[in-house]
């Protein structure tokens, strides 16, 4: 099975995967329940750890010394995509949306 990356954006510098700039990505307002997304994100499995730092990509300000990469199987993504979705009201595919929500 081919595995979906999200959030790994250009400015994260991985080259594992790049989804674009995160600038693609904020909405004003986000049509799915960002309260359940988050929680999902936040409780992948995690598949590796990178003692690096994470910064936030808009502020500058580190956010933590180190970052997972998390998957559910079908989706990968890094530990800190649950805080650019509450902080920053990220516009993530219909279809992970769907299946998380239903």
């Amino acid at each position: 099975m081919n595995r979906i990356y999200l959030g790994f954006f250009a400015e994260n510098g991985l080259s594992m995967a790049n989804n674009g700039s995160i600038n693609q990505f904020i909405v004003s307002k986000v049509d799915y329940d960002k309260e359940k997304i988050v929680n999902y994100l936040q409780n992948g499995k995690k598949e590796s750890i990178c003692p690096k730092n994470t910064y936030d990509i808009i502020s500058g300000k580190m956010i933590a010394t180190f970052f997972y990469v998390l998957t559910d199987g079908e989706y990968v993504w890094k530990s800190d995509l649950p805080y650019y979705v509450d902080k920053y009201n990220i516009e993530l595919p219909k279809n992970f949306i769907e299946k998380v929500t239903s």
